[in-house]
């Protein structure tokens, strides 16, 4: 069990952290401005936040945490499709049910109060699906965008784990 986790879990995870708190501080940032201050529709506007921070992830992923092979056509549809699912499944999907869960308990409900009365159901959904889209799109990236990338690291971490039992020896 340690062994999966520490694959799932280590210096790419640490890295993609690092870069999707910013761009998650940013892209949701902007997403709630667009929402709450210019009135841009509750679709749209998660819509625009996802789209600007995939770019974001993606060039992130491309440079900064899977680098290390080409990127070809194959790899920009497989962006494009992991991008339009995790978007349906945590938009659609998750946000919905979990934000009536959430805001069943009114120390919940007054956080998302900040756009107004009106608008605490699109806040918290938006929240929400924002969190389940991070989460989904990491997994997403890893393994199935950058799969090839992600061979390259998981020999690495092989080859050092059988230098350390070498090493125990």
């Amino acid at each position: 069990m340690s062994k999966i986790i520490r694959r799932m879990v280590d210096r790419t995870f640490l890295i993609y952290l690092a870069v999707g708190v910013s761009n998650f501080i940013f892209c949701t940032g902007l997403m709630f401005f667009l929402y709450n201050a210019w009135d841009v529709n509750e679709h749209i506007a998660p819509l625009i936040n996802y789209g600007l921070g995939s770019l974001i992830w993606f060039l992130g992923c491309k440079y900064l945490i899977f680098p290390g092979v080409k990127s070809g056509m194959q790899q920009y549809i497989r962006f494009g499709i992991e991008v339009l699912i995790c978007y349906v499944i945590s938009y659609y999907l998750i946000a919905p049910p979990a934000a009536r869960f959430l805001l069943d308990h009114n120390e919940v409900y007054d956080i998302f109060t900040f756009g107004g009365g009106a608008r605490v159901i699109a806040n918290c959904e938006m929240a929400v699906g924002t969190i389940a889209y991070s989460l989904l799109n990491y997994f997403g990236q890893r393994y199935f965008v950058f799969s090839d990338r992600f061979e390259y690291h998981k020999k690495q971490f092989e080859s050092s784990e059988n230098n350390e039992n070498n090493n125990t020896k």
